[in-house]
C-alpha cells in the first residue's frame, strides 16, 4: 500500500513537471499533439506560402529582392515593407510571414487585437509556447502543412503574427 502511494506520488510530480515544461517545448513537438485548423486560405496581402519572390507578380508589387533583413544560414529574410517580413529557401519560395503591422490575417486579427478575439475567431484548437520570453498561441494545418502564431504582451494584444510553412525550424 505503502509504495502505491510513492509510485503515485512520484507519477504526479512527473506529471506537474511535464505539464510545466510543456510550453517551452519546440514548435514541432506542438505540432505534433495539437488537433488541426483549416488554414487554407491565410495569406498576407494576397500574398500565400510557397509563392515566389522571383515570379513577374511580387517583383512588380515589391520589387527584386536583394537585401537580405538578417543573417540566417537556413533562409533568406527579406523586408518586403514596413512591419512585413518575409523567409524564403534557396529558389526564393515564402516559407515564412512575421508580421508586426496592421495587415489583417484572413479572418482579420491585426496587431493590437486581444488574444481572446484570435481565439473567438480561430477556435479552442490551439497550442501555447513561450519562445523569447513571448507568450504564443499557434494553430496548425496538419493536412496544408502550415501554422499560424499570435505573439501576445503581457496584458494579451497582438504584437505581431507569423504563417509558417511547418518546415520551418
Amino acid at each position: 500500500m505503502y509504495r502505491k502511494i510513492i509510485m503515485l506520488t512520484i507519477l504526479l510530480l512527473l506529471l506537474a513537471v511535464i505539464f510545466l515544461l510543456i510550453p517551452s517545448f519546440p514548435r514541432s513537438f506542438h505540432h505534433l499533439i495539437t488537433t488541426g485548423t483549416n488554414l487554407e486560405n491565410e495569406n498576407v496581402n494576397g500574398l500565400y506560402l510557397f509563392n515566389n519572390v522571383n515570379d513577374k507578380k511580387f517583383v512588380e508589387i515589391y520589387g527584386k529582392q536583394t537585401f537580405k533583413n538578417q543573417d540566417n544560414n537556413l533562409y533568406n529574410y527579406y523586408k518586403i515593407q514596413d512591419g512585413v517580413v518575409i523567409a524564403t529557401n534557396d529558389k526564393g519560395d515564402i516559407l515564412r510571414f512575421i508580421i508586426g503591422t496592421g495587415i489583417p490575417t484572413v479572418k482579420g486579427i491585426v496587431v493590437g487585437d486581444s488574444i481572446n478575439k484570435v481565439k473567438a475567431l480561430y477556435g479552442k484548437k490551439y497550442y501555447k509556447r513561450l519562445e523569447q520570453g513571448v507568450d504564443i498561441i499557434g494553430y496548425v494545418d496538419k493536412k496544408h502543412h502550415q501554422s499560424l502564431e499570435f505573439w501576445y504582451d503581457p496584458q494579451k494584444n497582438i504584437i505581431m503574427y507569423r504563417l509558417d510553412d511547418n518546415s520551418m525550424e
